[in-house]
C-alpha cells in the first residue's frame, strides 16, 4: 500500500498543481459548474496512471530472448522503513476519518429532529429526501447517507422571506439530485488516504467551496435580477451566524464564512457562461493531461523491462511478469557502492509460476545472487498452455538510474560469410 501511494505521489501532485494555480482563471473564464467538474479530473488521471491503456501496450520478447530488468537501492525502502511509515500512515488515516466520524456523530445527537411535510415549506422536495426542523442550526443542510436528511433550521421561516427559502432550498435540492453527499464521502476517504499531502487538503476546501458555488449558479440560472439580489441578501443573513460543522454535511451555510459568502455574491453578480472557445480549451487541455499521465503511467510500468532491448513486433506466445517482486539491494554493497548484474535460468509452469531458478552467471560473483534468485522465485507470469523452458533474465543493480549502461553477460557470438 505504501508503495503504491508513493507511486501515485507525482501525478497527483502534478494534477493537483494545475488545477490549483490555474483555478481562479478557470473560475473567471469558465463558470463555476465547469470549475467543479474539473476535480473529477484527479481520480480519473490517477486510474489511467494505473491501468495500461490498450494502445499503448508493448510488444513483448518471446521467451528465448534474454530480458533485463534494472535495480537501485534508491527505489527501494527496507522492510524496517516500510513496516513505519505504514504504521504512521495508517495512524494519520485513522485519525482524519476518526476525527470526522466523531464529529459527525457529535453534531447528529444535538439535532433534536422533528419531521416537517411538504405544506410547511416553500418549494416540494423530492420524493425520497424529508425534512426535518431543529433548533441547533442556522441553515438548511443535508446530513446523512442512508438514507439523506434536509434539516431545517427553527427560524427559517421567520430569517428569510418565502422567495429566498424557495431559492434556498433548491439548493440543497441541487445538492441532493448531484449525489454530492456522497461525493464528499469519497473526497472524505480520499484525503484521509493523502492525509500527508497539503495540496490535497487545499483542494479539498476548494473543491467544497467550488461545489456550493457551482449549485448557486444552477438555482439562478435563467432568474431574474430581483431573484439574484434575493438570493445575496440571504447569504448575507447567513453570513451572520457561526454554524456547527460536521462529517459530510452540505449546507446553504456550510463553507461559508464571510470571505466565502461575499466571493459567492461576487460570483453571482459576475454571471460567468462559458464560451465555445473557453470550453474547447479547457476540454483540449484535460485530453492532453490525462493522455501524458496515461503515458507515463505506462512508461513506468514498462521502462524497466525495455531499457535494455528493443521490443520486436508482431511476435506470438510471448511471456511476460504480470507481477514481480523486486530484489533488495544488498545493504553491505550499496554501502560500498558496488554494481553487478545477475543472468538466470527458470522455467514457467502453465499456471505463471516461476520453477527451477538457477543463476548462470554473475558479476561480481556471488554478491547480487542470492537476493536476485529470492525475488525471481516470487515472479508470477501470465498463465498459458505452454511449459516455457529455459527462459533468461538478466537483473542489472545500479546505484541509481543514470550508471553507464552495462553489457549483457551473456555472450553474444556473430556469425559471418
Amino acid at each position: 500500500m505504501i508503495n503504491l501511494l508513493l507511486e501515485l505521489l507525482w501525478p497527483l501532485t502534478l494534477m493537483l498543481a494545475l488545477i490549483l494555480s490555474c483555478h481562479s482563471l478557470i473560475l473567471k473564464h469558465c463558470s463555476a459548474k465547469i470549475t467543479y467538474a474539473l476535480w473529477a479530473l484527479i481520480p480519473i488521471a490517477l486510474l489511467i496512471y494505473l491501468i495500461p491503456m490498450p494502445w499503448q501496450q508493448v510488444a513483448q520478447l518471446p521467451s528465448s530472448t534474454i530480458q533485463r530488468y534494472l535495480v537501485t537501492p534508491s527505489a527501494q525502502l527496507s522492510d524496517f522503513q516500510t513496516n513505519n511509515l505504514l504504521v504512521l500512515w495508517l495512524f494519520g488515516m485513522l485519525l482524519v476519518l476518526g476525527n470526522w466520524l466523531f464529529s459527525h456523530l457529535r453534531f447528529s445527537r444535538q439535532l433534536q429532529l422533528t419531521q416537517m411535510f411538504d405544506a410547511d415549506l416553500a418549494i416540494k422536495l423530492p420524493p425520497k429526501l424529508n425534512a426535518f426542523k431543529s433548533d441547533m442550526t442556522y441553515s438548511p443542510m443535508l446530513l446523512g447517507l442512508l438514507p439523506q436528511k434536509l434539516i431545517i433550521p427553527a427560524n427559517f421561516a421567520s430569517s428569510f422571506t418565502r422567495s429566498q427559502q424557495k431559492l434556498i432550498l433548491e439548493h440543497e435540492i441541487c445538492h441532493f439530485d448531484r449525489n454530492d453527499i456522497y461525493w464528499n464521502t469519497l473526497a472524505l476517504v480520499f484525503v484521509a488516504l493523502f492525509w500527508f499531502h497539503p495540496l490535497v487538503w487545499l483542494a479539498y476546501f476548494k473543491f467544497r467551496q467550488d461545489q456550493e458555488l457551482s449549485c448557486d449558479q444552477i438555482v439562478l440560472a435563467r432568474k431574474q435580477t430581483a431573484s439574484r439580489i434575493a438570493y445575496s441578501k440571504a447569504l448575507l443573513v447567513v453570513a451572520e451566524y457561526a454554524p456547527t460543522t460536521a462529517f459530510a454535511q452540505l449546507s446553504f451555510k456550510k463553507y461559508g464564512d464571510k470571505y466565502m459568502m461575499f466571493k459567492r455574491i461576487k460570483q453571482i453578480k459576475a454571471n460567468t457562461q462559458a464560451t465555445k472557445l473557453a470550453l474547447v480549451m479547457v476540454s483540449a487541455v484535460s485530453v492532453t493531461l490525462l493522455s501524458g499521465v496515461s503515458f507515463a503511467g505506462n512508461q513506468t510500468d514498462t521502462k524497466a523491462e525495455n531499457s535494455q532491448h528493443h521490443a520486436t513486433k508482431n511476435i506470438k506466445n510471448e511471456v511476460k511478469p504480470t507481477y514481480r517482486i523486486e530484489p533488495k539491494y544488498p545493504v553491505q554493497a550499496a554501502a560500498e557502492g558496488i554494481e553487478g548484474s545477475v543472468v538466470l535460468k527458470f522455467d514457467i509452469d502453465r499456471a505463471g509460476t516461476v520453477k527451477n531458478v538457477e543463476v548462470v552467471n554473475g558479476s561480481p560473483a556471488y554478491v547480487f545472487d542470492k537476493v536476485a534468485k529470492t525475488a525471481l522465485e516470487q515472479w508470477q507470469y501470465e498463465p498459458s498452455n505452454s511449459y516455457h523452458k529455459n527462459n533468461l533474465v538478466q537483473l542489472d543493480f545500479a546505484m541509481d538510474a543514470n550508471s553507464a549502461r552495462r553489457e549483457s553477460l551473456i555472450e553474444q557470438i556473430k556469425v559471418t560469410k
